[in-house]
């Protein structure tokens, strides 16, 4: 069996994909997909939720013993904005098929970390002071912001080594755009492990509260929740959806079939979407 996604034109998360795939999911024994192909050729953006979904997918795929292949957009401009964000070496790095005809990769200074894998405590650490030095050397935003950014996205990174259980690790980019709106920094983490649902149910306090992926995201970024069961612990979502409440700022968190958006403007709540095989948070922040 082949399975063949077709993401659409501006491809901006995996809530985005039509309803059928969400019975797909490479986390479970039963994916039995021999091969599976991303078809990018139409598409005009990819942002980067969109491309970690595809990372996340692909490694878990492969791991299933999938042959896997993307086909890479027809629009030069985004292939080569896909080379330098690192996301084709990526895919590769995991076996899969990229006819990317050797696109020249820029050393474009926006791309302020390009899509990296981490797995431990340690590493997260790391590609967190990584992304700090590359905007502190580019320049990049308010001087003010280098340390707020890294330290969201350091929130996001360890949230997903500790937290998410995944087989294929976690995997986080940074980056700076120019917005007609005026610049931005996004940053972005995924992996492909249990979710938010299942991390809070192994508090047993928590598991009458949590029956659907949505109702866990809106309880996961309250204060001092979490599934060790620990009041010290439950601080990280928290914290980052408190620091988002201010103007131009936003998060995104998208885990199994629920996602959750917050900004100045808008209330924690949840709903339901297409599937995310694991979570994805995601960081948008005027520069």
């Amino acid at each position: 069996m082949v399975l063949t996604f077709e993401p659409p034109e501006n491809f901006r998360h995996a809530g985005e994909l039509p309803a059928r795939f969400d019975s797909f999911d490479p986390r479970a024994a039963s994916f039995e997909s021999a091969q599976v192909d991303i078809d990018l050729r139409r598409c005009s953006f990819v942002r980067p939720p969109a491309a970690l979904w595809c990372v996340v997918y692909f490694a878990l795929a492969t791991n299933r013993g999938s042959r896997c292949r993307l086909l890479v957009p027809e629009n030069l401009g985004v292939c080569i904005y896909l080379k330098s964000l690192g996301f084709f070496d990526a895919l590769k790095g995991y076996g899969v098929e990229v006819d990317d005809r050797d696109v020249h990769a820029r050393d474009d200074p926006k791309t302020v970390l390009a899509v990296t894998r981490f797995a431990t405590t340690a590493e997260a650490t790391a590609v967190t002071n990584r992304a700090f030095e590359r905007m502190q050397s580019a320049g990049l935003g308010a001087a003010n912001l280098t340390s707020v950014v890294t330290e969201l996205f350091g929130e996001l990174a360890m949230n997903a080594v500790q937290h998410s259980n995944s087989e294929v690790g976690a995997f986080g980019c940074v980056q700076f755009y120019d917005f007609a709106q005026g610049p931005r920094f996004s940053c972005a983490v995924a992996d492909g492990g249990i979710g938010v649902r299942a991390s809070l149910t192994r508090n047993a306090a928590l598991r009458s509260r949590v029956s659907y992926d949505w109702d866990a995201l809106e309880l996961a970024v309250r204060e001092r929740v979490s599934g060790t069961g620990d009041p010290h612990r439950g601080i990280g979502l928290y914290g980052i959806s408190e620091d988002v409440r201010q103007p131009g700022r936003s998060l995104l968190l998208h885990s199994g079939q629920g996602s959750l958006e917050i900004t100045e403007e808008l209330e924690v709540a949840a709903r339901r979407t297409r599937l995310f095989p694991g979570t994805l948070g995601f960081l948008s922040i005027p520069a």
